[in-house]
């Protein structure tokens, strides 16, 4: 459980600031046989949250989540599926849950594609805390058939990410009127933008970025972040710091999945990485195809 930072004051500095898993089968390819990553996820980024399982049905996605919970006892609980939330891209969808009006709520987004899928999940806040996290996994990784061009693999689509700031509050249930704003519910503050992944599979190393960031409720451009370089290993899975001017923030983690490695998922967790506002925090979440 982490604390949350008001947004009154934070608002204004903002302003003033630039800036289980179902996968498909794979169908074989690659310079190796395909294995599935066992690495841990890194713990500053599975935080709260115990386990996710998704379902990328077109017409009736399921989100179960264990975690991210204010009770000691963590229980599998469905989301319900907020698609005025989705990514701007529509690239992720996203489900909710907030039991009463009165009652802490969270936001999730989720991403399948064949090999890999991510899950991130991340409450508003009350009572002047919140809780998060994310996860991910891939299956079927393959190192690619050597690349005589000798060029990095590119992967490339859209971030999310949550913050342990307030959003417009539009998801939330309305609250008894005369109800005192000191015990009303907070929505998590949305983060979009773009990721891109590079890996070169011949030295076995990968390095990204999170750019193009935006605080979605107030239209508020945020500073890049980094994808500091990492070593792959042989089961496909990377982890490493986040990093702002080669400075650490944070840290990620993530996993090649598919035949000839044609998809990756991860996620991150930065802190006091928006400039001029402290205890400022993030989970993100990234998804992405190969794109060369």
């Amino acid at each position: 459980m982490k604390r949350f930072v008001f947004g009154v004051a934070l608002a204004t500095a903002l302003s003033a600031c630039s800036g289980g898993n179902p996968f498909l089968e794979d169908d074989g390819g690659g310079g190796t046989d395909p294995v599935d990553p066992t690495s841990p996820i890194p713990e500053a980024v599975s935080s709260d949250l115990d386990a996710a399982a998704y379902t990328p049905d077109p017409t009736n996605p399921r989100l179960v989540v264990t975690g991210v919970a204010f009770n000691g006892t963590p229980l599998p609980v469905e989301y319900v599926r907020e698609a005025s939330l989705d990514s701007p891209g529509g690239e992720y969808q996203a489900f909710e849950r907030q039991p009463d009006a009165l009652n802490t709520h969270t936001t999730a987004y989720a991403r399948s594609v064949t090999g890999a899928q991510g899950v991130l999940v991340v409450s508003g806040g009350l009572d002047g805390f919140y809780n998060g996290g994310a996860t991910y996994s891939a299956n079927g990784f393959a190192v690619p058939a050597p690349n005589t061009a000798n060029a990095d693999v590119r992967y490339d689509g859209e971030y999310v990410g949550l913050m342990n700031l307030p959003d417009n509050g539009d998801a939330l249930l309305p609250v008894p009127p005369g109800t005192d704003p000191a015990v009303v519910p907070r929505q998590a503050a949305r983060v979009f933008g773009d990721a891109r992944i590079d890996a070169d599979f011949s030295a076995m190393r990968v390095k990204g970025q999170i750019y193009n960031r935006t605080y979605a409720a107030q239209g508020t451009a945020l500073e890049t972040l980094q994808i500091a370089p990492a070593e792959i290993q042989a089961d496909g899975s990377f982890a490493g710091d986040v990093t702002q001017d080669q400075q650490p923030t944070g840290d990620y983690g993530g996993a090649f999945g598919g035949p000839n490695a044609n998809s990756v998922a991860g996620a991150l967790f930065a802190s006091d990485h928006v400039a001029g506002v402290s205890g400022v925090e993030e989970f993100g979440l990234f998804v992405l195809e190969r794109s060369n």
